[in-house]
């Protein structure tokens, strides 16, 4: 009846050789790029929480249902896929998702702008088959769920680094982000937050993460719905070495809860609205015939 695809828009790291050459950094300058806005270690936490296992018992006596996951494998430096950073880079606020080159880095150097015809070369060999696999499987699952939620998860660190213009201090342990209220009605963004509540997290709405992506080829579709989850790092990461922390597995524990839980309420919505639709009929006070009036 429901189901939620997942979304993680930053999870690799990969720099063709020759794209790495024009961006002029050194390897280390690469890497502290990269740590700071790719999120390969949430792309594991979310594929951890998306596989399919058995489920606590106070879920029910059912097995967990593997859950779609689309991730981008190339480094945002290459080619921002979604827009998100390189306009939060540029300081702002508000951002149309697609496609985008990021300008300049977190250490604040400017980059080589690519010609028109390098531009659309790197965009078809890297955001565009992601953001075309996004399209053809939220497209597929329509074809069989009613309601199809697109998850899409980043990540942000406990204090704001130098190059971000949102400063506020201390940090929610994640953020709720929303498309518009058609695919992110408020009803849904409540729900998550409650929900994240309940597992002792404290979620914030667009802070310090806003928006959330859904494909604009399907943007007409009642049926599906768009919302981001972005965590705050030290759920998962020693931000100081930069590896996974001993948190990370009950953070996939939580988030599979989590999925859980929004499978079950997105399910009620259809029951809902169907039961909205065809609404019981009332008795009738018609005497069937052989029926006599009470004496």
């Amino acid at each position: 009846m429901a189901t939620v695809a997942l979304n993680v828009p930053y999870g690799g790291i990969f720099t063709p050789p020759a794209v790495e050459k024009r961006l002029g950094l050194t390897r280390e300058e690469l890497g502290w790029e990269n740590f700071r806005l790719a999120d390969p270690l949430l792309l594991s936490v979310v594929d951890a929480a998306a596989r399919a296992r058995p489920l606590p018992s106070a879920l029910g006596e059912k097995t967990f249902k593997p859950k779609p996951l689309l991730s981008y494998a190339f480094s945002p430096l290459v080619s921002d896929p979604l827009g998100f950073l390189a306009a939060d880079l540029a300081g702002e606020r508000e951002n149309a998702p697609g496609p985008r080159f990021i300008r300049q880095g977190t250490l604040g150097k400017t980059f080589p702008e690519w010609s028109p015809a390098e531009a659309e070369l790197i965009e078809k060999k890297s955001s565009r088959p992601y953001l075309d696999a996004i399209r053809d499987k939220c497209q597929s699952l329509l074809e069989t769920e009613s309601l199809v939620l697109l998850l899409t998860a980043r990540s942000y660190p406990s204090k704001p680094w130098n190059h971000e213009t949102e400063r506020r201090y201390p940090r929610p342990q994640a953020s709720v982000g929303a498309w518009d209220e058609r695919h992110s009605p408020p009803g849904l963004l409540s729900f998550i937050g409650r929900t994240l509540r309940a597992f002792n997290l404290w979620p914030e709405l667009n802070w310090p993460r806003q928006g959330a992506y859904l494909p604009p080829e399907l943007g007409d579709s009642p049926r599906l719905l768009a919302a981001s989850l972005s965590f705050r790092r030290d759920l998962f990461m020693d931000e100081n070495s930069g590896r996974a922390n001993a948190s990370s597995q009950s953070l996939a524990r939580v988030l599979r809860n989590v999925l859980v839980l929004l499978e079950d309420e997105l399910e009620e919505v259809i029951r809902i609205r169907h039961r909205r639709r065809n609404p019981p009929k009332p008795p009738s006070m018609v005497i069937k015939a052989g029926q006599g009036a009470p004496a």
